[in-house]
């Protein structure tokens, strides 16, 4: 692999989403999922996850294809949500070939030992400022360790619209520790827009 640095790239959007993909339920979906008694939403197609990353003076962002997963929640009562997140790490998307080869590289995700992304909850707050925060934990190239995120939702009854972001200290997952990383910011934002359907 040839080797340049990310430093020297064009600055991309701050954050490109293409439709989302949804994943099949897994086994550690219906777990997590059985652990609250709250209605459950289905995840419609076409949603978007994606995070984006400072670069010096520009920002490097990145899509996700493929994710998805089940999620249980009141509103009326969050305190009993259940949140269980599957991210293909492979369906990543700069845009750049050689970023998106790097990408997967074991300098960042390391995607052929450790091809997904998960992210569970059993643990969501009343935000004071407005919206929700999910108390869990993101689990990624072998790691886990306790995240928040941020988020709202918009419409009524059966159709909601969420959206949320959040931070992650990609250092703390050994991401981008190389000579590639140089110029990167530590912190991450994760962001994420869905339709979800109540079941």
């Amino acid at each position: 692999m040839q080797h340049r640095n990310w430093k020297g790239a064009a600055a991309l959007a701050v954050v490109a989403f293409a439709g989302a993909v949804a994943l099949t339920g897994t086994r550690a979906d219906r777990a997590v999922a059985a652990t609250s008694t709250a209605p459950a939403w289905t995840i419609k197609p076409g949603g978007a996850l994606g995070f984006s990353v400072g670069n010096g003076s520009d920002s490097i962002a990145a899509n996700f294809a493929k994710w998805g997963g089940t999620v249980n929640f009141d509103p009326d009562s969050p305190g009993n949500a259940a949140i269980h997140i599957d991210v293909d790490l492979a369906s990543a998307v700069i845009g750049d070939s050689f970023k998106d080869q790097l990408l997967q590289g074991d300098e960042f995700f390391n995607t052929p030992a450790t091809p997904t992304a998960t992210y569970d909850s059993t643990s969501v707050t009343a935000d004071p400022a407005g919206g929700f925060v999910a108390h869990g934990t993101l689990s990624l190239r072998g790691m886990s360790m306790p995240q928040d995120l941020n988020f709202k939702l918009t419409g009524s009854g059966a159709e909601r619209h969420v959206e949320g972001h959040a931070s992650v200290d990609r250092t703390a997952y050994g991401i981008g520790n190389g000579q590639h990383g140089n110029g990167l910011d530590n912190a991450v934002k994760v962001s994420f827009a869905f339709d979800a359907t109540r079941q």
